[in-house]
């Protein structure tokens, strides 16, 4: 798959709508080549922490926001091997292998550099494979993470699983996933090897999505196995070693999880099938496989973006009447599917080298204020977690706030 070059259509491009809502059906026109797949929040969202790199001039150097919680942040890798499951995506027989990413509050003083979004080879090949800009100069950005600094372990923190969507990244929610560890919950992504568009293992050894491997499973298929993969993550955090003092930080009776795209569907599967998670988030993704028609008691909130999707619209509306616990539904308004990742805020910054055509950013990025869109996602996951992990009432997501328009509830 290759990105959009100026002047023709995207085709990689279709790089999380068709990711997860194109295997819905749900894909129209041409899109990002990957396809297949609070008041301070706005004020802070083009800062870099101090002693990021500075691009050389001219070139686009991307930024994420600042977490606004008061705890500092860390961050560490997890690198796993399921050997109870042969991998059925790998190009030769093997155990499952993932990996995971982790960001979770760190003790006060914390020192050392910040953590880059991902690693040099992971961002080259990004940049090629998704963009289609290998030569292109970009300074991609630094987090606000410092990599395996101590953990916080005054309590024990709440645990916030994430799936990425189908030719994504667990980076891809980064801003998302350090707010929320910034507030006071550990954030745990798994990146589903050979689905995610590139995983880099111990060695430098460096795995890339194999669509048609992955394709081959029906979408339900697909969903269970991720799934599998998030059941898995979640053992090791109950019983494996964990780095930076986590195991001591981990609440593992407070365990939430979100998605997008198609991480969104793997949320609803691993709600439906794991009964330690508590709560689920789903961002604008598609239903597929036993989780699509059952009941379901536990809390589940249903984010959409303004992209036009009946496909999406058909799925939530026959589940929405197995929702017998505490829902939600809501719109972030003037968004497109790509809204609910990191690329809402790095794909306009990187305008000078991805020339993506004007039609195409509208489509998968919306047409609202990129900080506004994630400072809204920011507060309303921050809350919607809050509450159901740590029983801390918020009338945030009672109904509509004039200080977040962007947020329309249907439901």
């Amino acid at each position: 798959m290759t990105a959009p070059q100026p002047g023709r259509p995207p085709s990689r491009r279709r790089v999380l709508g068709a990711l997860a809502l194109g295997a819905a059906g749900a894909a129209t026109a041409a899109g990002p080549a990957r396809a297949d797949t609070a008041r301070a929040d706005t004020a802070r969202a083009d800062t870099a922490p101090a002693g990021a790199p500075a691009g050389a001039a001219g070139e686009p150097r991307l930024r994420l926001p600042a977490p606004t919680g008061p705890r500092p942040v860390g961050t560490t890798l997890l690198h796993l091997t399921d050997t109870a499951r042969t991998d059925a995506w790998a190009p030769t027989p093997r155990p499952r292998e993932l990996r995971a990413r982790l960001w979770y509050p760190a003790e006060n003083g914390a020192r050392g550099p910040y953590a880059p979004w991902m690693s040099p080879a992971e961002t080259a090949h990004l940049q090629a494979a998704y963009f289609g800009v290998p030569d292109a100069r970009l300074t991609w950005p630094t987090t606000h993470a410092r990599p395996d600094a101590p953990a916080d372990r005054t309590r024990r923190h709440p645990v916030v699983l994430n799936s990425h969507g189908s030719g994504a990244d667990s980076a891809f929610n980064t801003a998302l996933a350090e707010e929320l560890a910034s507030h006071g919950h550990v954030v745990a992504a798994v990146d589903h090897t050979y689905d995610a568009g590139e995983v880099e293992f111990p060695g430098r050894r460096l795995e890339v999505r194999d669509k048609a491997r992955v394709q081959a499973m029906t979408d339900a298929e697909i969903v269970a196995y991720r799934a599998a993969d998030v059941r898995f993550l979640l053992d090791h955090l109950a019983g494996g070693p964990l780095p930076a003092g986590l195991d001591t930080a981990l609440d593992l009776d407070a365990v939430g999880m979100f998605g997008h795209s198609m991480g969104g569907a793997t949320t609803a599967q691993a709600l439906h099938d794991d009964p330690r998670i508590r709560a689920g988030a789903i961002l604008d993704g598609p239903l597929f496989g036993t989780s699509a028609t059952a009941d379901q008691t536990r809390p589940l909130l249903l984010m959409a973006s303004a992209w036009d999707s009946p496909a999406r619209d058909t799925m939530w509306d026959t589940l929405w009447p197995h929702l017998t616990g505490w829902r939600r539904r809501l719109t972030l308004t003037h968004s497109g599917h790509l809204s609910y990742c990191d690329l809402q805020l790095l794909v306009p910054q990187g305008q000078p080298a991805f020339a993506w055509p004007p039609d195409q950013l509208e489509h998968f990025l919306g047409t609202g204020d990129p900080r506004r869109a994630v400072a809204a996602q920011r507060a309303y996951l921050t809350a919607y977690f809050d509450l159901h992990l740590r029983a801390v009432p918020t009338p945030l997501l009672d109904g509509p706030t004039p200080h977040w328009p962007e947020i329309r509830f249907d439901a």
